[in-house]
């Protein structure tokens, strides 16, 4: 998700004039892309990123549903459906339906379907 995400800021450069609001949208997907990596990964290797460990930190802090199963879930259910607005391409629906399969098993963990 962040990858294609940064790949579509940077090759729709020219998007940004012409539709601006899709740009603007890219850039909130790779946002929440960039933040879902870090609440995914080892809490020791974000420890070791100084100003990224500080951010995920405010996260828990402001935003605490993240730290929960059921909250990551419908973050990537939301996320889900940013992908699917703007979505044209194969790789695009991929994601996204990605996306939200995560967040439907993270929805079945947080109420103990799955382990």
């Amino acid at each position: 998700s962040f990858g294609l995400s940064i790949y579509l800021m940077i090759t729709g450069l020219m998007q940004a004039i012409a539709h601006p609001v899709m740009y603007i949208l890219n850039v909130y997907i790779a946002l929440f892309a960039f933040t879902t990596m870090l609440f995914e990964a080892k809490s020791e290797w974000i420890e070791k990123l100084g100003p990224l460990s500080t951010y995920q930190d405010k996260l828990i802090k402001h935003c605490e549903f993240l730290t929960l199963m059921g909250g990551r879930g419908l973050f990537y259910i939301f996320q889900a459906t940013l992908w699917l607005t703007f979505a044209d391409s194969l790789m695009e629906y991929v994601v996204a339906i990605a996306l939200g399969v995560v967040g439907v098993l993270h929805l079945f963990a947080h109420w103990g379907i799955f382990p």
